[in-house]
């Protein structure tokens, strides 16, 4: 892994984006895909939401050191019970022994028993205070699992929202894959750094492959009560799991949203 995904990028004031990305093959050209975590660092507390991928555990844990030096992190916030999203937890645990696990937790000591107690369940509307910035766990309005959450960071104005937002950029996506991809060298840059903003073609195909019961709904509501909730909470950035960081939200929400409507409305995506 490149330089570039090893280290984390300071994204706004107390906010780094963690992770890395993936490599796959896509009619002979190289691509990327993000495996995102984001740390958020107050003055009293330190939250990290999702925990990226076990292939890039040392990459999290020396990310983490780097942002954390002698501090210890207080609050581990997978997103939902995925892989991706929760994948590293076991061996975040132990490296730091008094960290909770926050979220939706219902189902998390079936699979970790041996940490029963470190399970603090937290539902949409709560709020943790990290010392001079609230970290505010909010719906999902936009998920593939019953018990997913999203986050919001009041410091940073920044939405941590999963596997939302998806979208590729103009290169080919490998073959089954329904990962947003992208170029090397693009790994750790702003929507408004790449070179062209996602189309809605683009950002269509990530969402009817990666979310296929988009294919039946009509989220026309959910974007209704995602614009709702900007308006309660100002919001500067987002970061999704999947793809790279969002900084033209208001241009994001109207392509995510036209996309979602041509999934739903059956209209063809990219050719596979």
């Amino acid at each position: 892994m490149s330089n570039e995904t090893t280290a984390a990028r300071p994204i706004a004031d107390g906010v780094h984006w963690l992770g890395g990305c993936l490599p796959a093959n896509a009619q002979g050209q190289e691509v990327h895909y993000h495996v995102s975590a984001y740390l958020v660092v107050g003055a009293e507390a330190a939250i990290l939401v999702d925990t990226g991928d076990p292939a890039h555990l040392p990459t999290v844990i020396g990310q983490l050191d780097a942002v954390l030096g002698n501090r210890s992190l207080d609050y581990v916030f997978p997103t939902h019970p995925e892989i991706p999203h929760a994948g590293n937890l076991p061996w975040l645990l132990d490296r730091y022994p008094s960290a909770l696990v926050v979220g939706d937790v219902r189902d998390y000591s079936l699979h970790f028993p041996e940490h029963e107690g470190r399970f603090r369940p937290m539902v949409a509307g709560e709020c943790i205070d990290l010392g001079g910035r609230e970290f505010r766990f909010l719906p999902a309005f936009i998920r593939d699992l019953e018990n997913t959450l999203w986050g919001y960071d009041g410091g940073a104005g920044m939405l941590f929202v999963s596997d939302g937002f998806s979208y590729i950029h103009d290169v080919p996506a490998p073959d089954g894959d329904d990962e947003p991809v992208h170029l090397p060298g693009q790994c750790r840059l702003l929507s408004g750094e790449m070179p062209a903003p996602p189309t809605v073609e683009q950002a269509a195909y990530g969402t009817g492959r990666a979310l296929y019961w988009t294919k039946f709904v009509d989220v026309s509501d959910a974007f209704r009560r995602i614009d709702e909730t900007l308006d309660a909470f100002p919001t500067r950035l987002i970061g999704p799991a999947h793809g790279n960081v969002i900084d033209d939200v208001d241009g994001m929400l109207r392509t995510s949203l036209a996309a979602h409507r041509k999934v739903y409305e059956g209209k063809p995506l990219y050719s596979e």
